[in-house]
């Protein structure tokens, strides 16, 4: 199994660097927006959307949310379909803090309430990758490693330290002691990151802080997705990546860091609209 895990890592990590790197952005889009729909699909699945052709119609409908989101983002220039997720995933912080399992108001209300929640975790996402892209495609790699950093960080920390449980009735692994380990290894990061694209000086403060807090939403990506295979009573949210599960389960922080990455940094003008 662990064999099967880094070789599908290596994989994936060449694959993602080849496609930041060498696709023109329109490409790049299309490409990523076919890993979202993959995403998508077995969402659908969590959501308890069972038969092949809701599924479908799911994903189709993803599809042209995706083609709307684009125009209104990258034709029209407005940005608040990205701002729509940054509120999304604030309102999931308060939903992991009052979670509680085994509701059955919550399981009735589940399949089209994650529905919604899948459209609100993927399509922002999508379109500030495809932004970053856009602007500066080193971005996209530095967001990657930022998130894999944090959870990296946070997995050995909690390992060897951990003691006080995270969110014990989401996800048990994890313990307060690992999201300080993962902090305390994107500070660095964030300097690094400030330095390598030329913030302003007077900025850094600002840059490290966006990226910590872009750390710890990404660690809420991570957590709302172990809530819905909890519910949905799944290991994985596919099978699609040998050792690894399903696309969810790979780009699950990343939903989350994304939209949140990038509203801070056009906020503060390090990024130009």
């Amino acid at each position: 199994m662990l064999k099967q895990r880094v070789m599908t890592g290596v994989i994936l990590a060449a694959a993602v660097v080849a496609a930041v790197l060498l696709l023109p952005n329109s490409v790049f889009a299309v490409v990523m927006l076919a890993v979202t729909l993959l995403g998508a699909w077995e969402w659908s699945r969590l959501c308890g959307l069972d038969e092949t052709r809701v599924r479908a119609a799911y994903v189709g409908g993803l599809a042209v949310l995706g083609g709307i989101t684009w125009w209104l983002v990258f034709v029209q220039v407005h940005l608040w379909p990205v701002a729509i997720g940054v509120i999304w995933w604030v309102c999931v912080l308060v939903m992991l803090a009052l979670y509680e399992p085994g509701s059955g108001e919550r399981r009735a209300l589940r399949r089209y309430g994650l529905a919604l929640a899948g459209a609100l975790t993927l399509i922002p996402a999508w379109a500030a990758l495809v932004w970053f892209h856009q602007v500066q495609p080193l971005l996209v790699l530095y967001l990657v490693l930022l998130t894999a950093t944090a959870d990296t960080a946070a997995y050995f920390t909690g390992k060897r330290f951990g003691r006080v449980k995270l969110a014990p009735s989401i996800s048990p692994g994890k313990t307060r002691e690992g999201l300080l380990g993962a902090i305390a290894a994107i500070v660095p990061f964030g300097l690094l990151g400030a330095w390598g694209f030329g913030v302003e000086p007077g900025l850094w403060f600002y840059f490290v802080a966006l990226c910590v807090i872009t750390a710890l939403i990404s660690v809420a990506g991570d957590l709302f997705e172990s809530l819905v295979k909890r519910e949905a009573g799944a290991k994985d949210s596919g099978t699609l990546l040998p050792g690894h599960g399903g696309i969810m389960d790979r780009i699950d922080s990343l939903t989350a860091a994304a939209p949140v990455f990038l509203i801070g940094l056009l906020w503060a003008g390090i990024m130009a609209r």
